[in-house]
């Protein structure tokens, strides 16, 4: 009868209200990635843009291998920091938004957290000559990001 009919009814509507949910939920977290990765590509202009030119006191010569195999190699002061040298490296035009920049020997990701971008290249024995491999940090699927730093 009627009842059984409205009860259907509103049924259908629940569950469309819940399929509009879940797509504006996943809406938002596209909107939130995009926002992130448009903040990265603006820091990466403003980075360009005022990037410090190499000079005379700059003896520390490091080698930046990309992704895509492409090599950018950068002189640095002894007392350059980490933080520097990440941003260094997103200026690179073949750099991913986001990465960690790994050494071979010793072979350790040079730390970016907390107070760790603070430290000097004299801090942490990076020598002249080191060279950083630009790893892609993949947020979705933590596993690939691991096949991929094995190649």
């Amino acid at each position: 009868g009627i009842n059984a009919e409205y009860g259907r009814a509103r049924q259908k509507e629940e569950e469309e209200r819940q399929v509009r949910q879940i797509q504006e939920e996943i809406e938002r977290q596209e909107r939130e990635k995009q926002d992130k990765i448009d903040a990265r590509v603006a820091l990466r202009k403003k980075l360009k843009d005022t990037l410090a030119p190499q000079n005379d006191k700059d003896t520390l010569s490091l080698l930046f291998r990309l992704p895509n195999g492409s090599r950018v190699s950068r002189k640095f002061c002894s007392s350059a920091t980490v933080k520097e040298i990440y941003d260094f490296a997103l200026t690179c035009d073949e750099s991913p938004n986001f990465f960690t920049l790994v050494s071979n020997f010793p072979k350790r990701v040079l730390p970016i957290d907390g107070e760790a971008h603070l430290k000097t290249c004299e801090e942490l024995g990076i020598q002249s000559s080191t060279t950083l491999f630009v790893q892609e940090i993949i947020s979705d699927d933590e596993d690939s990001s691991e096949s991929e730093a094995e190649m």
